[in-house]
């Protein structure tokens, strides 16, 4: 018993020193069926992803993703600020403004 506890104290030292926090996620039963399935495809021929290793690379390519979306947005018509903030809004309506028909773009 204490080699266990030796074990996972060894564990959560280890998921600490690497800033791993825990996250817990509420899912419908079609949700969890649905992620269940992405583990298995998403694998391919091996062992499927566990939901923490699927969710996680999930969370690197969207912000893979988003990187280059950044990098491509240079800066608005209307102010001239760095987008994706630019006025933060205050000309929203005005058709040169980013925010008004770009904006979204950025949304999931």
């Amino acid at each position: 018993m204490a080699d266990v506890n030796t074990r996972k104290q060894k564990s959560r030292s280890k998921k600490a020193a690497l800033g791993i926090k825990r996250i817990e996620v509420q899912l419908s039963e079609k949700e969890r069926e649905r992620l269940d399935e992405l583990c298995k495809v998403r694998a391919g021929v091996g062992e499927p992803y566990t939901a923490d290793e699927f969710i996680s690379l999930l969370i690197h390519r969207n912000w893979e993703q988003l990187q280059s979306q950044l990098a491509e947005l240079g800066s608005c018509k209307k102010c001239g600020s760095k987008l994706p903030s630019g006025c933060e809004g205050l000309f929203k309506g005005d058709s040169a403004c980013w925010h008004t028909k770009n904006a979204n773009m950025l949304h999931l």
